[in-house]
């Protein structure tokens, strides 16, 4: 029965009228997918000498099975992004006689085969034949392709597991990404070499392939949380039992004691928390975090200028992500909000404290920082007050140029919906403006004036506020007609 069901699965892409009509730009990317394979091939064949120039003091193979740690974590994050699980494609076989086991698991082998899993195996298969293979011999090669093969199916089984779970129980997944963040800084530090570990265990499986039963038994029971899931929420019936999680929103209700700001503000979180775009961004945003790690080399040189840049993308990029998008994403009931009592000044308020609310946030995060180096500490401090007091204002005000509607329900990849220049305007004050600046601060006074110049700027915005607000207000009020018709139009 999987079997037809695949086949069917291959004829409703081949004959179907979408697919003829887009036959040009599928063969475009049948030729993006060639060329993404041939890079992996030729990168995985000189990957030996790449690590040796790299690591010349370990070997390539015992090197390369370290790393295979932060690959596999790598892979997870990116799947859990962008690749989508085929649920749909059971819809039309739920109303036929077809026992629903075989339909689940008709898609969780439907999921092995996709470009994400393809593409590692060009990228091992290269390295196995020409290190691995001569190195170890044939058996233990053998079972280190096998190895790779069952942590690539783990990941696509447990990234599906993940994306649901955030779905359900978002908490749940940041809390798994903050452990995991926690191991590699742990890792990084040589606290806790975990990277170490794993070369180990995978240099183990060489030694004795009788090993592999345990990813063996970790690939079947992520295809097994993957089946019970499946099972679980297939019918519509199942999201009753989220009601409970729905109303959790209700207690957002706290903040009706603010007044209309405190309302507006509640509907604001409420849209973040229950529509897909919105929530996807922000988690992306979580990935942004990280850069400054790659930067405590250059500040350990004393390359304070782009170590600033990374703190500042990491302090700002989740308002950043929102903020782009803030008047568009109520562009479905726009007219509504312009046929209502609603005061402009306290509607641009409330998103003012959302964006403080997300500054504070990433400020406090990135502060953990400074257990790395203390001099990380005035750089974020730097970089919050001055997106608080500055870049805050600069989005509030630059929003009101972006009259592309925007559908907070559908997914954020590969979702161009109400991108326009606007967008890539924004980019410019927000990441470049205080570098700019630090610049200029910094060839006049010094790196320390220049990062207390930053501070005051902001804690001047800070200080101006109501002024500040009363400007943006003007310009939102000559702006909301042209965003109402065009929101209507497009």
């Amino acid at each position: 029965m999987v079997k037809d069901l695949l086949s069917h699965g291959l004829k409703s892409q081949t004959r179907s009228s979408f697919w003829q009509r887009n036959l040009a730009v599928n063969i475009l990317l049948g030729l993006f997918a060639a060329y993404l394979m041939l890079n992996f091939l030729v990168l995985g064949y000189f990957l030996d000498k790449i690590l040796g120039e790299l690591f010349p003091e370990a070997s390539p193979l015992a090197k390369f099975n370290e790393l295979l740690l932060y690959t596999a974590l790598f892979g997870l994050a990116f799947r859990f992004l962008l690749q989508a699980f085929p649920l749909l494609d059971i819809q039309g076989y739920l109303l036929l006689p077809v026992r629903k086991s075989r339909l689940y698991h008709y898609l969780l082998v439907k999921s092995v085969f996709n470009i994400f899993n393809l593409l590692p195996l060009f990228f091992v298969i290269p390295f196995a034949a020409k290190v691995v293979f001569p190195q170890e011999g044939a058996a233990a090669g053998w079972a280190w392709v096998g190895l790779l093969s069952l942590i690539i199916l783990f990941n696509n089984f447990i990234g599906f597991y993940l994306k649901r779970q955030f779905s359900a129980r978002p908490l749940v997944v940041f809390i798994v990404i903050a452990f995991l963040a926690a191991l590699a800084i742990l890792d990084w530090k040589a606290v806790f070499p975990l990277s170490e570990y794993f070369g180990k265990a995978v240099s183990a499986v060489l030694q004795q392939p009788a090993w592999l039963i345990i990813p063996l038994g970790m690939v079947l029971g992520a295809y097994w949380m993957m089946y019970r899931l499946l099972h679980h929420f297939t019918y519509l019936d199942a999201l009753s039992g989220q009601q409970e999680a729905a109303q959790s929103t209700q207690g957002f209700v706290a903040l009706d004691r603010f007044g209309r700001v405190g309302s507006y503000l509640q509907l604001e979180l409420k849209q973040i928390w229950r529509n897909k775009r919105p929530r996807t961004m922000l988690l992306m945003s979580i990935l942004v975090l990280f850069y400054p790690l790659m930067a405590v080399e250059e500040l350990g040189e004393g390359k304070v200028g782009m170590t600033l840049l990374m703190v500042s993308m990491a302090v700002v990029f989740p308002m950043a992500s929102y903020g782009q998008f803030l008047i568009s994403w109520e562009s479905q009931y726009f007219n509504l909000l312009l046929a209502r009592p609603v005061l402009s000044r306290e509607y641009l308020e409330a998103k003012y404290y959302l964006f403080m609310a997300f500054i504070c946030t990433t400020t406090v995060v990135c502060l953990l920082l400074g257990l790395l180096d203390y001099r990380f500490i005035p750089l974020v401090l730097a970089s919050g007050l001055f997106s608080i007091g500055v870049t805050a204002f600069i989005i509030l005000f630059l929003a009101t140029y972006n009259t592309r509607p925007v559908d907070p329900g559908k997914g954020a990849i590969m979702n161009w919906e109400g991108i326009g220049a606007s967008q890539f305007i924004l980019l410019i004050p927000v990441f470049l403006l205080p570098m700019l600046l630090y610049w200029l601060l910094s060839l006049a006074a010094g790196p320390n004036v220049a990062l207390g110049g930053l501070a005051l700027l902001g804690m001047g915005g800070l200080a101006m506020k109501n002024r500040i607000l009363s400007l943006v207000q003007k310009q939102f009020e000559r702006r909301k007609h042209i965003l109402a018709i065009s929101f209507k139009q497009k």
